[in-house]
């Protein structure tokens, strides 16, 4: 009896309304009949006995019914557990490049849909994402709730990278180096990209060859290339005003994948792509399986040894309808349970969810993290409270964000100031240079006023 445990307790805080239920009704019984006076007289004890017995019947059915639900375990049994600990990273280009059109609505918009693809499908193992522009940075780390990430996809963009350009070489050896980081000795890098030069060809196929990181390209864009629409809808130009076309190089891709004993695949409008990758990134290493085996003790669930305690009270209570009757009784008490957030979500992750469903004024009073509440409060039109919000946020991106917030709020001192340092900091930060502009062009016309 040392180890007598229930598996499921919370069963037993049953037998609290039920008893409840109990005591209603044995009041009840006693307040109510159907019997004229002068008959109860001979027949009341009759009856007494008749209604005490079905109410003994069921409150012993529930009573054991609750205990069975609450499993009653008198010993446990050792297993051996297998752990999948296959690793993953997905590596997105984030270059000005990704806005070219010749795949629509742009690259950006279509690898964001396949990632997100990617992430919905993958079950087993852990994940992390990498970006790169100029530099490459960990957007998450390694983890199993791949629903995370997918919330991080609507927000990722070549804006908010700090150093613009494509480095591809520093995307993967941060890739490699998250996966080391977590004790990973093989893994897989998908690599999201349009483009790939002889340069970062060379450095990436001597960083992975000989080693267990398996490469994964899945390469945007098309060989004819587009021009590049930025956000404004402006093209991006050459210094002689010709506009910049991007063009992808299939081939550098195919030939480093095929170095690398990785695979390239081309983006696909059904949705073929995934699927590929899907299987080539699922598979799990049988002798990392090996090293992860261990045993792991399971409680017995014994509450099936009392089900045949069932059987008699449930046979004397479906006599006569009397099962029926109890129904009738307990019918009435229950409701229907309101929808409620899921209570696997974090007050962040269900902010994230409410943003990306334009839900900005909700968002923000649901995030903690001051810079998405600031973010969510401007897209809300309370650019006062994004102010406040956004001020403790010290990053270059924290600072062009307070710029604009000041800007919608027609301070436009702070505004240019904040701009100012942010193209201090990084002077090729585009959005702040025209922004920058446009904030001294509304002082002007507001002094003149």
């Amino acid at each position: 009896m040392s180890e007598f445990t229930f598996l499921y307790p919370l069963w037993l805080l049953g037998l609290i309304p039920w008893l409840m239920l109990l005591v209603w009704l044995s009041k009840r019984q006693k307040s109510q009949t159907l019997i004229a006076p002068h008959l109860a007289k001979a027949m009341g004890l009759q009856v007494k006995r008749s209604k005490s017995a079905l109410l003994s019947i069921i409150a012993a059915t529930g009573a054991i019914t609750l205990i069975a639900l609450a499993g009653p375990s008198f010993s446990s049994q050792e297993r051996p557990s297998f752990a999948n600990t296959s690793a993953r990273v997905v590596v997105m280009d984030m270059s000005m490049s990704m806005y070219a059109t010749d795949i629509k609505p742009n690259r950006l918009t279509q690898a964001r849909y396949k990632v997100t693809d990617l992430l919905n499908s993958w079950q087993d193992g852990t994940t992390a994402l990498v970006a790169y522009a100029g530099d490459a940075y960990v957007v998450s780390p390694m983890t199993s709730d791949t629903r995370t990430i997918a919330n991080l996809m609507p927000s990722l963009s070549p804006e908010i990278m700090p150093y613009p350009g494509a480095n591809a070489v520093k995307g993967v050896e941060l890739a490699v180096e998250v996966m080391q980081n977590t004790g990973a000795s093989s893994g897989n890098i998908v690599l999201v990209t349009d483009d790939i030069d002889a340069k970062e060809k060379q450095d990436i196929e001597s960083l992975l060859s000989g080693s267990n990181w398996r490469l994964t390209i899945l390469g945007l864009g098309s060989r004819a290339g587009a021009p590049i629409q930025l956000q404004d809808g402006t093209l991006m130009t050459m210094d002689n005003g010709q506009p910049v076309v991007a063009k992808s190089d299939f081939a550098a891709m195919q030939s480093l994948a095929s170095a690398v004993n990785g695979q390239f695949i081309p983006v696909q409008l059904t949705n073929r792509d995934v699927e590929q990758i899907v299987n080539l990134t699922s598979q799990v290493d049988g002798t990392s399986l090996n090293n992860k085996q261990h045993k792991i003790e399971e409680r017995i669930n014994q509450g099936f040894w009392l089900l045949p305690l069932l059987l008699i009270p449930a046979l004397l209570i479906f006599r006569k309808g009397v099962f029926f009757s109890a129904l009738l009784l307990i019918l009435p008490l229950t409701k229907p349970t309101p929808a409620q957030a899921s209570p696997w979500l974090t007050q962040n992750q269900q902010a994230m969810q409410q943003y990306n469903a334009g839900e900005y004024e909700q968002a923000a009073e649901q995030f903690n993290d001051p810079r998405w509440k600031g973010i969510a409060q401007y897209q809300a039109g309370d650019y006062q409270a994004a102010i406040d919000s956004l001020q403790s946020d010290t990053s270059l991106e924290g600072k062009y964000n307070l710029a604009n917030a000041f800007a919608q709020a027609q301070d436009f001192d702070k505004a240019i100031e904040l701009y100012q340092q942010v193209l201090e900091q990084n002077p090729q930060h585009q959005d702040a240079k025209a922004n920058l502009e446009v904030v001294k062009q509304a002082q002007q016309q507001q002094q003149q006023q």
